[in-house]
C-alpha cells in the first residue's frame, strides 16, 4: 500500500477488494474491514472516503488501542469545560471533528464494552453527548471500521456486543495478505524503491533478478507494511547505484537472531546486564510497536490484562 494517493495493485484478489470498495462508496452505509496488520485497512477506508459524497468533509481516523482506556472516551466524545481536573476549555471529540465526512475506527475489536455501549448508541441515535454535558449534538457522519480480530469469536466469548457487530457489518470487506496476493509483491516493491530513493536522494538504485527472487519467496507475515520497511532498509544501507542480495539477506538474518545473541547484543550496547524490570519494559513496548499500539491484542499476546499492560508501561523504573 502506498502513503500518497495511489494504490499498487495487480492480483484478482485486490482488485475485487478495490471494486467493492468503490462500490460502497457510493452510499452511507457503515463499512467494517478486517484483515491481518499492515494489509492497508486504512487506505481501503480513506478510498472509501474519498470516492464518497463526502469527499470535502474531514476523514478522521482513530486507533482504538492506542489512546490510553481513561482518555479515549473524551478523544471520541469531546468534554466540557470543568468536565474533569484540567478541564480547562471545552472541546470537541472526534465525532464532532468528522460530522459531515467519515469516522475511521481501526482497531475497533480493541474497544472495551463500556465504549462499545456508547458507540452504539450514536449510531443508533445519531447525536452525540460530550463529557460533562447533558444536551446532545446531532451529527451526520459515516463509520468506517477495521480489525484485525476474529470479531465473530469476539462475539461468541461476549468480548465484542453482537448489536454493534451487525451496526458496524452492514457491509464487510476483507483484505486478503500480502502472500496470498504474489502478484502485488513486484509492483509494490518498485514503487517503494522509488519512494525511498527520491526521499533519501539516492537516484538510480536497482537491484538484480536475484532480489525479485528473494522478495517473492519471503511470506511476508507483517504483510505490506513489513515490504515497506525492508524495502526502505534495504535503500538506506546498500551502495550508492545498486542494492544486493546480500543486504536483505542480512537484514532478515538479524531479525531472526536466536535469544542468545539479542541478550548479547543488549549487553554489550549497555555495557551491563539489564534489570528483569527494564528489560519487561522494553520487551512490552516491542509487542506494543509490533502492534501499532493495539493494547488489547499486545495484552493477549503477552499473556497479561490491560491493567497490567498499563501500569508496567507507565510505572516507573526502580
Amino acid at each position: 500500500m502506498t502513503d500518497d494517493s495511489r494504490i499498487i495493485a495487480k492480483s484478482p484478489r485486490f482488485l475485487e477488494v478495490l471494486d467493492l470498495a468503490r462500490r460502497v462508496a457510493a452510499s452511507s452505509a457503515n463499512v467494517l474491514i478486517t484483515g491481518e496488520s499492515g494489509t492497508g485497512k486504512e487506505v481501503i477506508a480513506r478510498l472509501i472516503h474519498d470516492q464518497s459524497a463526502r469527499q470535502r468533509k474531514s476523514f478522521v481516523p482513530i486507533n482504538c488501542s492506542a489512546i490510553p482506556e481513561p482518555l479515549l472516551e473524551s478523544e471520541l466524545f469531546g468534554y466540557a469545560r470543568g468536565a474533569f481536573t484540567g478541564a480547562m476549555n471545552a472541546r470537541q471529540g472526534l465525532f464532532e471533528e468528522a460530522d459531515g465526512g467519515t469516522l475511521f475506527l481501526d482497531e475497533i475489536g480493541d474497544l472495551d464494552l463500556h465504549l462499545q455501549a456508547k458507540l452504539l448508541r450514536v449510531l443508533q441515535e445519531k447525536k452525540v453527548k460530550r463529557v460533562g454535558e447533558n444536551h446532545y449534538r446531532p451529527l451526520n457522519l459515516r463509520i468506517v471500521a477495521a480489525t484485525h480480530n476474529d470479531l465473530e469469536g469476539d462475539v461468541q466469548e461476549k468480548r465484542f456486543r453482537e448489536d454493534l457487530y451487525f451496526r458496524l457489518k452492514v457491509v464487510s470487506i476483507k483484505i486478503p495478505p500480502l502472500r496470498e496476493r504474489t502478484e502485488d509483491i513486484l509492483p509494490l516493491a518498485h514503487h517503494f524503491l522509488d519512494k525511498f530513493t527520491r526521499r533519501y536522494q539516492m537516484p538510480g538504485k536497482k537491484w538484480n533478478r536475484d532480489v525479485e527472487d528473494f522478495l517473492l519467496t519471503r511470506p511476508w507475515t507483517g504483510n505490506v507494511r513489513e515490504l515497506e520497511n525492508t524495502i526502505e532498509r534495504a535503500v538506506v544501507l546498500s551502495p550508492v547505484d545498486h542494492i544486493p542480495l546480500k543486504v536483505l539477506q542480512d537484514d532478515l538474518q538479524v531479525r531472526e537472531c536466536s535469544l542468545d545473541q539479542i541478550f548479547e547484543k543488549m549487553h554489550q550496547m549497555q555495557g551491563r546486564f539489564l534489570s528483569l524490570e527494564e528489560l519487561t519494559r522494553a520487551y512490552i513496548e516491542y509487542v506494543l510497536k509490533s502492534n501499532r499500539g493495539a493494547r488489547e491484542k499486545s495484552s493477549r499476546d503477552l499473556g497479561i490484562d490491560r491493567k497490567t499492560l498499563y501500569r508496567k508501561t507507565h510505572a516507573p523504573l526502580q
